[in-house]
């Protein structure tokens, strides 16, 4: 009897339950990355889900690059997110990177066109060993070119042009000059803050 009686609670549950679709932020056109049932759409805010380019874009050359969204609103049957951060795939780094070969990394903290401060992880994968003195180079270029790029996008065109290649690929062409080079990679993106009167194009609302 007591089984009967869990067993109909588990079902009353679940049909209290609703699907509900995620879509990522505005900066990749709202797509549909996946779904979720809650019992009340409040029971999403907050939740962070991490997906790839190619859930994305259908694009299977790009699964290495991870994406992370959190959920901050809801309407309707849509659940909608905003950027939080950006990755590499700990497997594809490992692939690239060659001992007794030239590595050199930049972290630097930036603010966007639109008042956002995001922390970004740059490296350059080289041929051989550079010298101390043309790593150096390297570095301060990663670093003064990711600057440049940051204050004249906003977030949004910032995280697109990092996962599509076009912000590494302009690194590289510079950074190709010192030393040559295998490779530029935006290794990672965090998301910080938002300063005083950022736009936030993801909701179209200004962060205070």
């Amino acid at each position: 009897m007591a089984r009967s009686v869990r067993k109909r609670r588990m079902v009353d549950t679940w049909k209290t339950k609703k699907w509900y679709n995620v879509l990522a932020p505005k900066m990749f056109e709202e797509v549909k990355i996946g779904e979720t049932i809650v019992s009340s759409p409040e029971d999403l805010i907050g939740r962070t889900i991490e997906v790839s380019m190619k859930d994305i874009a259908g694009d299977f050359t790009r699964q290495h690059i991870k994406l992370k969204f959190q959920i901050v609103d809801v309407r309707g049957e849509n659940a909608h997110t905003i950027f939080r951060g950006q990755r590499l795939s700990r497997e594809y780094l490992r692939s690239q990177i060659r001992r007794k070969n030239t590595k050199v990394e930049g972290i630097v903290d930036v603010i966007t066109k639109d008042s956002h401060k995001i922390r970004v992880k740059v490296i350059a994968l080289g041929y051989g060993r550079a010298q101390t003195s043309q790593e150096k180079r390297i570095r301060a270029l990663l670093m003064d070119m990711v600057k440049a790029f940051a204050q004249e996008k906003t977030l949004g065109g910032f995280v697109r042009d990092s996962v599509n290649g076009k912000i590494p690929s302009e690194i590289y062409r510079s950074a190709n000059k010192v030393y040559p080079l295998k490779r530029v990679e935006i290794r990672k993106i965090k998301y910080i803050s938002a300063v005083k009167h950022a736009v936030n194009e993801e909701l179209a609302t200004v962060e205070a």
